[in-house]
């Protein structure tokens, strides 16, 4: 079943396998750029650039959900309540934000404060009705939507595996680190199911982190739940293996390269959850 909205496009199928794409949406509302203080390069930087492209043709053989909404305008691997309250005009709804959160403080909460080089996205305070209108049009819908993947994944299969798949600035990790994978420090999903990803990757010629610098975010410990065998991974591609981050443009051959590399891990996690 293939759904679409102004949030998302989902591909609904009877597999146990989804794969998750939150950040690579480039539909910019006007609204949205009509507050925005950036051009829209300087937006763009913040993308998950082209992920989402990784994972065609071959989504039939998955559930597949992708953000159509880029994530600089609301970012789905974050709690509802990671907003910064001086982003907005009055709101009167201070009691319910999470203002100690490390990411609020960062500018990176549900709504981003900055771009990816720490430039201050806005040129003043925005309404607060517009935060709302982003949550209930965009945020939400996508929510809505992993847990209707996941509801009917569990239905018909017994063990489920979600990859939620983005991408990182080569400026933050290791020259070494090619890809990281991260499980909450096997919380959201067994050593098994990571070992498995990870050596699908190795055997591919990519260098692997694990759960470092990051150990995923809202979605993978929110959803994740390997007691219920519902296992939710985040991977983390490095820019600099696909795309000029400066341009933001791809380079060919490396993305048909590192799309064959996930077309292999797609088999071998199918392989893995029909033994």
């Amino acid at each position: 079943m293939f759904k679409v909205n102004e949030a998302y496009e989902l591909n609904l199928n009877n597999s146990p396998l989804i794969v998750m794409t939150p950040h690579s949406g480039r539909n910019y509302d006007k609204k949205f750029l009509k507050y925005a203080n950036l051009k829209i390069n300087e937006l763009r930087n913040t993308e998950d650039f082209y992920v989402d492209n990784l994972f065609f043709p071959k989504k039939e053989e998955f559930s597949f959900l992708k953000a159509t909404f880029p994530r600089v305008f609301i970012d789905a691997n974050r709690s509802p309540l990671e907003i910064d309250q001086t982003m907005w005009e009055e709101s009167n709804l201070q009691n319910i934000f999470d203002q100690d959160s490390f990411k609020v403080l960062n500018g990176i909460g549900v709504f981003a404060k900055f771009n990816l080089f720490g430039k201050y996205i806005y040129s003043r305070k925005i309404p607060f009705k517009d935060a709302k209108w982003r949550l209930f049009n965009f945020y939400f819908p996508y929510h809505r939507s992993i847990k209707e993947i996941v509801a009917k994944a569990k239905k018909n299969h017994k063990k489920i595996v979600a990859l939620d798949c983005h991408s990182m600035s080569s400026g933050l990790v290791s020259k070494n680190v090619d890809i990281v994978i991260s499980n909450r420090d096997n919380k959201s999903s067994s050593k098994e199911i990571l070992y498995l990803i990870k050596k699908s990757f190795i055997n591919q010629n990519y260098r692997i982190g694990i759960n470092d610098p990051f150990k995923g975010g809202f979605i993978t410990s929110y959803y994740g739940k390997p007691e219920k065998n519902v296992h939710f991974l985040q991977i983390e591609i490095n820019k600099g293996l696909y795309m000029c981050e400066k341009t933001l443009s791809l380079k060919k051959k490396s993305f048909l390269k590192l799309k064959h590399c996930f077309d292999n891990l797609i088999n071998d996690i199918l392989l893995y959850l029909h033994a």
